[in-house]
């Protein structure tokens, strides 16, 4: 694994996707409040039925992906704060197997629109592997 991609090229990737998925849903937030174009049938795999839900999902999507963003931070020590440090590892497994569901789901979603995000969470799934095999480091990127 630790041969296939770097750790430091693994944090940068998932740092760039994750910063796209945020870019997303920020999008469709705009969407919805401010131009009162809700994609209720392409979002979440058509499972949304009211609008309320999907700004709630949108939401909740947008803060978890600022979370991860900032655990991915905390991983690779750009974010120094070392009572996380132990914890951030912890995380990046439980990460993993949550992509590797997520992308699963995707997969099996009945819109095209979430199918094609199985591609991100499942390069966001082998990054959060990568990341999460790596021992304790002591440099920054």
């Amino acid at each position: 694994m630790r041969k296939i991609i770097d750790f430091n090229t693994a944090i940068l990737a998932s740092l760039f996707i994750l910063g796209i998925l945020a870019i997303i849903h920020i999008a469709i937030l705009t969407g919805i409040l401010f131009f009162d174009h809700v994609p209720i049938d392409s979002l979440w795999g058509g499972k949304m039925k009211t609008v309320a839900q999907l700004l709630n999902f949108e939401i909740v999507s947008l803060l978890t992906s600022i979370i991860f963003f900032f655990l991915l931070l905390i991983r690779s020590k750009l974010l120094n704060i070392p009572k996380l440090t132990g914890i951030a590892r912890i995380v990046m497994w439980v990460l993993f197997v949550f992509f590797l569901v997520n992308t699963i789901g995707n997969v099996l979603a009945t819109t095209t629109f979430e199918r094609y995000f199985a591609i991100a969470s499942g390069a966001l799934a082998f990054l959060f592997l990568r990341i999460a095999v790596e021992k304790n480091r002591n440099n920054v990127l």
